[in-house]
Parts: structure tokens; sequence; C-alpha cells
């Protein structure tokens, strides 16, 4: 029996934002990506309270303000700073995977195909959901399925926060009702031309003479809409190569003592270097990671010979944050621990013989 997750992150930019920026917790927040001209430029996403306003991702800036009310919030996009949490919360869930395949920045599927049911499974993704709120003070919505589909369209019914489980029996009652535009990958074009063949839900689809949709699709596409509909999708969740390991956590209270948040760091790396001696896989950098009672996120990093000894980890960790303490840079909230340029034994091997011979 195969069950995959998807997960995908609410209003993840905006959700951010208001983690490091508490002030605006509440309000509409709509994060911009600007064109270095004024304020010509796009909205790259908008939480749930500015999309009751009207404003949707792509909308010109210009636009989006003409929709805004008083107390509505525009920010730049920061994606190092989002890129930096995802793969935090990407590490976090891959730990819970049999395999796991990053979708985007905001959304990842995992397979839990070991799962003995899907009752198993469901509680998993309820761990997970308490895990990233818990860590990272925001919220996702879960979809579980038989497949890549399924699980995709599931963690959309819910939203925000929300837990979908649509078992293989299900699947034609869950997709009866929704309308063509809902299944992924479906665009526009395609809506349009299934509307005035008379098709407007799923179910019309499913229902469809293929040959009518090959006049209209040609074979192989007629043959894939066909499969969408039927909830059908052997895709499998590919596990792509890692290229960096991170963790963090929050102290019990804000402080600037050495051992306190050494402590953390340590218990995180201990459980990094399990898994990187289970994959077989070496390192190249240490970070330390330290979000300060300000909220802002602080990075140090050493880069050292290709190696996958904890106590190459801890021995730079340290270093480093010896080195962070003694700027008197405030007390630390929350702290972590990353380790980046990622190579198998293959390639540490090549690398080393590229340097012999160079």
């Amino acid at each position: 029996m195969r069950i995959v997750m998807h997960v995908d992150f609410d209003s993840f930019y905006a959700s951010l934002e208001e983690q490091r920026k508490p002030e605006i917790k509440g309000k509409a927040i709509v994060i911009c990506m600007y064109s270095g001209r004024g304020e010509s430029g796009a909205v790259a996403t908008a939480n749930y309270k500015a999309r009751e306003l009207g404003i949707k991702s792509a909308m010109p800036i210009a636009f989006a303000k003409r929709r805004a009310n008083s107390d509505t919030i525009f920010l730049p996009v920061d994606l190092e700073y989002y890129r930096s949490i995802s793969s935090q919360i990407m590490d976090v869930m891959e730990s819970y995977a049999d395999s796991f395949q990053q979708a985007s920045i905001d959304e990842a599927y995992i397979d839990v195909s070991s799962c003995e049911s899907f009752t198993e499974a469901e509680k998993i993704a309820k761990q997970i959901k308490d895990d990233i709120k818990s860590n990272f003070g925001i919220t996702c919505s879960i979809g579980i399925g038989p497949n890549k589909l399924v699980a995709k369209m599931a963690s959309r019914a819910k939203k925000p926060d929300g837990l979908t489980v649509v078992k293989q029996e299900d699947v034609k009652n869950f997709f009866s009702s929704l309308s063509v535009d809902k299944i992924h990958g479906i665009g526009g074009k395609t809506t349009t031309v299934l509307a005035e063949m008379g098709i407007k839900t799923i179910e019309d689809l499913a229902k469809a003479d293929v040959a009518k949709l090959e006049l209209s699709f040609g074979k192989n596409k007629a043959k894939l809409l066909k499969e969408k509909a039927l909830g059908t999708d052997e895709s499998p969740v590919a596990e792509q190569a890692i290229k960096q390991m991170s963790r963090i956590g929050t102290l019990q209270e804000d402080t600037s003592d050495f051992s306190e948040i050494y402590k953390k760091v340590e218990q995180f790396a201990t459980e990094m270097h399990k898994k990187i001696i289970k994959r077989k896989i070496y390192f190249r950098t240490v970070s330390i990671i330290i979000i300060g009672a300000n909220i802002e996120m602080v990075t140090r990093g050493k880069t050292i010979q290709a190696t996958n000894k904890l106590e190459d980890i801890l021995d730079n960790a340290k270093i480093l944050l010896k080195e962070y303490l003694n700027q008197d840079s405030g007390k630390v909230r929350r702290a972590g621990i990353r380790i980046s340029n990622l190579v198998t034994e293959e390639q540490k091997e090549n690398s080393g013989l590229y340097k012999f011979f160079k």
C-alpha cells in the first residue's frame, strides 16, 4: 500500500514576517517583489487577511495598494531569510520520511508507505504539524493520499492549518464535486477547452470519451487528463541529493550563557551526525544559527576539510558560538546548527585525488 503526504506551508513568507515582527500579527500582510523603480513591482504573496481584500500573487503593487485598507502592511521579499527557515523545516520533515521530495520553498512530498495504515500516517502528519508550529511558529496544511496527485489536492481542501486524508477507496467521492481547474497541473486554457466540451467537473472528465478528448488535446494529453480525473499517479516521491542539514530550537529562556546555548547546539549536532553516518555523507562547512531576542537571525560559518566526525561539528560550533557571544550581541532566543557543502564518499575521494594530481 502506498501512502504519500503533501505538506504546504500556510502563507509562508507572511507567516515568517509575523514571527520576526510580532507587532504586525493579525494584520493584512503583502510581501512584494519591488522592481527597484520606486513602488513598481508585483505581489509575491499575501496572507489570508490580505486575500480577503482581493490582493493576490502576481498583482501589480499599485493595484494591491488600491485594494488595501489603512492597516495593510507592505514588506519587501527577503528570500535569503525564507530559504534559510525553509531548509530547516524541510530537514525536520525529512526525518519522518521513507523518501522525501522538496517541491518548492514552501511545499514537499513525504512517502510514508512503511506505515501500516492511513491512521498511522495521520498520527505522523499531526506530529509534523506540531513540530513545525512549536519550532517555527507557523502552520501548514497536509494532505494524505495513495499518490502525489491526490495528496496535493487533499492538502488544499482545508486551508489554513488543515489535515485531510483521502484513502484509495475515497478518491472518486473526493473528486466528484470538484471543478476541473482544481486538478493539479490543469491550467486556464485547458479548463476553457474542457468547458466548451461540456466538461466542468472532475467527475465529468472521468466519464468523458477518450476519443473526443484526443481530438482536442492529442493522444498523450488526453490520456494524462483521464488519469488525473481518475486520481491515478504513478510518479514516485523522488529523493533528491541534499545540500545541507540544519536544526534550530527555542531555548527555555532568552540567554547569553554559553553553556545553555551550547547544550542545545550539541543536542542538534548529535542528531544530525547520526543522520550523516546513516546516509554515508561528509560535510565541509559548519555554521551556527542564532536568533536573538530582537528576532533577527545571524549565521556564522567555517569551512573545513571534508569530514563526518561529530567532534569536528562540535569543536567548530564551540569556536563560532564563542566568537558570536564575545561580540556582546545580546541575548539569544533560538539557537541551532547547520552542516553544509555535503558530499558523498566518492565525491570526497575524487576531490582528494584532484588536489593530489593538481
